[in-house]
Parts: structure tokens; sequence; C-alpha cells
């Protein structure tokens, strides 16, 4: 085994209950390659409209979808926003841009990735197939393997790469029936998660069967790794147009969605515009990382700590007489983690900390002095970030009483 830096996400441990390039995302999408312009299976980065146009992608019949997704990503995000792109051929089904191919043993996806350097931290996908779908449990039975897929796609990519990321998919072909859909909350994958709503209707022209992934999207890459995508101080989202199949999402039973795991839109009472419901990736309420704010968090810490990490890699130190790691050395590293976390992290409003402790930075990093370094060449590390709370239920209790000085 090479020497390298590992690192292992704890969980469990939260209780919880039913100026970087952060907001770098990857768009895999379906589309028809543009002669001389946009080739398939090929990593283009984009910074705006004028960039899509370059490529000649224009709201036609072959890339219609495309086009809108990236039109709406932007008007969300902000032009000048960096994304990459990279299409397949509307004969695969997204399952398929997760599947390792059978003779080289690649995945899809993962050229976008290594093109990135690891940089992205999320991917979403635009699917617009030109085959017949089969419908399974109300929505494109290919979701299912897909999710299962891309969550294992992750998993194997982040042990070997180091480079963590998320992954929305569009609940494509939802039918509307939300009884049957599949419950997202007895699962476990949390770097996936599932999007149901389209900014246009289902019997629009073209039909619309996907969902609103690029908008989400465009708002993520806009906020701080802590914030909730729904957050209501950030403002209303930029479409103007938002349903469930046909059905205007103020008239659908989101909840319903929601309670299920699924990431929506809805509207608040006294406000104009559509919000995004909350940010549930495919898990347990149990899980650490359920919520796209907490796993982007965590995602945020570990890109940091390995920086950290395979500085140290194949560096000398001092060893203790029973051959365990110096403790001047061991504090040493652990200030350089601590410090890197806190002023990229918590002095960014990103990490939680008790301000009444002037020595808490949110963070904590512990070695293990126990380890006979000497005979493992081994060092082990505990790390351990405060998350920031989120407000997702508010509850007020309003009554009169006349004595209100007392």
């Amino acid at each position: 085994m090479l020497p390298g830096a590992d690192i292992q996400f704890s969980n469990g441990n939260v209780g919880s209950v039913v100026a970087s390039a952060d907001g770098l995302f990857g768009l895999l999408a379906s589309a028809v390659a543009v002669a001389t312009k946009f080739d398939l299976e090929t990593a283009y980065l984009l910074k705006g409209m004028a960039d899509v146009a370059e490529l000649g992608i224009l709201p036609d019949l072959d890339n219609h979808k495309l086009y809108i997704t990236l039109k709406e990503f932007y008007e969300e995000a902000g032009e000048g926003t960096e994304l990459y792109l990279y299409a397949f051929g509307k004969d695969t089904k997204v399952s398929d841009w997760f599947t390792a191919d059978a003779g080289t043993g690649k995945v899809p996806a993962e050229t976008l990735l290594n093109v990135a350097n690891g940089a992205i931290n999320g991917l979403f996908t635009c699917y617009d197939p030109t085959e017949a779908i089969t419908v399974a449990d109300e929505m494109d039975e290919d979701v299912v393997l897909a999710k299962q897929k891309a969550q294992l796609f992750a998993e194997n990519y982040i042990n070997s790469k180091f480079a963590p990321f998320f992954i929305l998919i569009e609940a494509y072909a939802f039918t509307g029936v939300h009884a049957d859909l599949p419950d997202l909350e007895l699962e476990d994958n949390n770097r996936v998660g599932i999007v149901v709503g389209s900014g246009q209707k289902r019997t629009g022209v073209p039909a619309s069967l996907g969902c609103v992934n690029h908008v989400i999207m465009g708002r993520l890459a806009r906020i701080p790794v802590s914030s909730n995508p729904g957050k209501v101080k950030d403002g209303a989202l930029q479409i103007l147009t938002a349903y469930i199949v046909d059905s205007p999402v103020e008239e659908y039973d989101v909840e319903y969605l929601h309670d299920k795991g699924y990431i929506t839109l809805r509207t608040h009472v006294g406000k104009a515009g559509y919000y995004i419901t909350d940010d549930p990736l495919a898990t347990n309420p149990d899980d650490d990382y359920r919520y796209i704010s907490r796993r982007r968090v965590i995602d945020k810490a570990y890109r940091i700590a390995h920086g950290i990490a395979t500085n140290e890699i194949n560096e000398d130190f001092d060893l203790q007489n029973d051959g365990t790691i110096d403790p001047f050395y061991a504090k040493t590293v652990e200030g350089l983690v601590e410090e890197a976390i806190f002023n990229q992290m918590t002095a960014n409003g990103e990490l939680s900390r008790d301000k009444t402790d002037n020595n808490d930075l949110g963070v904590k990093a512990t070695f293990d002095t126990t380890v006979n370094v000497a005979t493992t060449s081994t060092t082990k590390m505990d790390l351990y970030v405060r998350p920031k709370g989120t407000s997702r239920w508010f509850k007020i209790n309003l009554g009169f009483n006349v004595n209100l000085n007392n």
C-alpha cells in the first residue's frame, strides 16, 4: 500500500432527530452533439450563458432541456459562476452514467471529476432521453437503480481519490401519485438526494418530465456550505412558476413528498415566490449526514484536513521510549488542522463555536498517543467539528397576559 492519508467519516455523534470553490459543481446531461462546437463525453468549464451560446446549445428540439437547465442555473447562481458540463448520448440512462464499464472498469461520471482534479463538490443530473421509459414506483424505474449506483460510485471514488461530493438526481417522469413513492427515510444513501418538481408543466411543449436539480444547484452555488438552500432569508428562487406534474406547487401536498425524504418546492404564506422545502439526502433521520448542508460542511472539513495530512506523509518525527508519537509533534499538527479549519470555516460562520470560551474554535483535533508508531508507521487522529443549528421548526406560544411587566 502506498503511503497516504486516510480519513474515515465518523457517524452517530450529532444525535439528529427525524472564499473557496465550495460551490463548484458538475452537470451530467443528456444531449445531442453540435458539429465543431459541442461534443459528447467531453468536459467543458462554463462561466455563463455566453459560453453556452459558444457551444451551440440552443433551445431547439435537440437540446431544449439542457438549454433551459443552464439558463435557469445561471439565473439562480449568477453569471460568472463556474460549472463543469459533461454530456452523454440520449440513448443512455442515468444509471449508465454511474456504472463501471465492463472493459475498462471506469465509471463514465468519473471522467468529469478527474478533469476537475477533485475540485467538484456536487454532481447534478439533467436527463432527457429519446428512448421510451418504464414507470415503476410512480417514476422512471431507472431512478432507483441510478440512486444505488450513484451512492456506490461516490463512496468508491472518495475512498480512492479523497475528493468528497454529493449527487442530486431527478425523480424523472414522476406521475404525481406520491403515496406509492419509495420512502427515502428508510434508506442509507447519504451522498445522494432525489428532487421532485419542475418549473414547467408536464403537458408543456416540449413536455417537462424532469426536475429542478439545476435551480437547487444554482442556489447551492452561491450560499455557504452550512446554509440550507431552503433558507427563507436568502429570498425566493428566481423561477417564476413551479409545478408537480401539472399542479402548481401551492396546490400540491408537498409535505407528503418532504416526509418521504424528497427535495421539492414550496411557498410560504405571506411571501412571494417559490422556495426549496429542505435539503435531505436519501438516508435515515439518524444519519449525521442526512442533510446537504451537513454533508457539505463535513466534506469541506475533510478536504481541509486531508490537505494538511498529505503534507505530513513520509514525515520523520521523534518518538517516545515506547514508540508512540512525540507529544510536541502531535500538538503541532493538531494545531495546524484546527487553525486551518477555523480560518476557512468557523471564521466564515460555517461552524459553531462557544463564544463564551475564547479557546473554542469549533473544531477539535486529537492524536491517539497510544499507537506504537515505530511498529505500525501509522498515526491516528480524531477530528470533530461543531455544526451550525437549523431552525426547521419555529414554535411560538401566543396568548393574552395583562401582567406583561412581571
